[in-house]
């Protein structure tokens, strides 16, 4: 076990009772069982936690014993195991985030990644709750949706969809990009991310991204810019809220398993060689990141 799994037996183990990941972790700093310079050791925690879970099953020394706590797996007998329901709920019943299409002027000028200033609180103002399956067939509404570009060591994580994503248009190509349509829960913290330090925003930015991909540690990430696309119908219907994610290491694991499939890192040179493997988004931005290093080395 590291530190942080050591940690959370010794606390759970005084205790006796189970506990969330925050309160886990704050009695491990305050009793000196956990020592961590990181701006959210609780997110660390959390996710050692899930990922232990995850691997070891019934071998693992921790069990989850509601949503958001964890416990010793020695306590079967007294607790009984949760299991979330990760797809209680059809993607495309889902309610999401849309906001007026006369107003896409208002955010991106062009197709392509805006990195420079965008007025994304206003942007938020705008949107409004519809449910995904009116939007989907609503021109005259834009849907806002996250994409987070993983990295390590200069590597991108791809992968591929598979069809039980209810956007057929995504089935069989690769992307660089994980995330999904943002819901009207996600408002409040995406103001925070945006406007205020986006490290307390991160335990709920960690949230949208956990949903395809489970990470052990929390990585770095970053606010880019809006993505936009104009190619077809269906693409001038979403607008991406775009995060770089900086991994500490290639360790992972895939959340949504049988959504995504093989994934793997790739260098951008190998991305570009086999570009029209990728859905539109993807290429957008890897043409983009591949220009930008063009006028670097110039």
């Amino acid at each position: 076990m590291g530190d942080y799994l050591d940690a959370a037996k010794e606390i759970l183990t005084v205790v006796g009772i189970p506990l969330s990941a925050r309160d886990l972790t704050a009695r491990a700093l305050n009793s000196g069982t956990l020592e961590s310079e990181g701006s959210t050791p609780w997110q660390t925690m959390k996710s050692k936690l899930s990922t232990n879970i995850m691997n070891k099953r019934e071998k693992s020394a921790f069990m989850r014993t509601g949503a958001g706590l964890f416990g010793l797996r020695a306590w079967a007998n007294e607790y009984e195991e949760y299991i979330a329901n990760r797809f209680k709920k059809r993607p495309i019943d889902e309610d999401i985030l849309v906001f007026p299409a006369t107003l896409l002027a208002d955010f991106v000028g062009e197709p392509g990644l805006h990195c420079g200033e965008c007025d994304v609180e206003a942007l938020l103002r705008a949107c409004y709750s519809m449910p995904r399956v009116k939007a989907e067939d609503d021109p005259s509404v834009i849907q806002l949706v996250s994409f987070y570009l993983v990295q390590h060591d200069k590597m991108m994580l791809t992968h591929k969809r598979t069809k039980r994503l209810p956007e057929s248009r995504l089935h069989g190509f690769y992307s660089v990009g994980f995330g999904g349509h943002l819901n009207p829960d996600d408002i409040p913290t995406l103001f925070i991310s945006q406007f205020s330090d986006i490290r307390s925003a991160l335990p709920y930015i960690m949230r949208e991204l956990e949903e395809e991909l489970i990470l052990p540690r929390a990585p770095e990430i970053d606010f880019c810019g809006l993505l936009y696309d104009d190619a077809r119908q269906v693409s001038r219907q979403h607008l991406g809220m775009v995060y770089d994610v900086q991994l500490e290491s290639r360790e992972f694991e895939i959340g949504e398993r049988g959504f995504l499939t093989n994934p793997q890192f790739e260098s951008l040179e190998n991305i570009l060689a086999h570009i029209d493997d990728f859905e539109n988004w993807s290429q957008l931005i890897a043409r983009q990141i591949a220009r930008q290093l063009a006028l670097t080395i110039r």
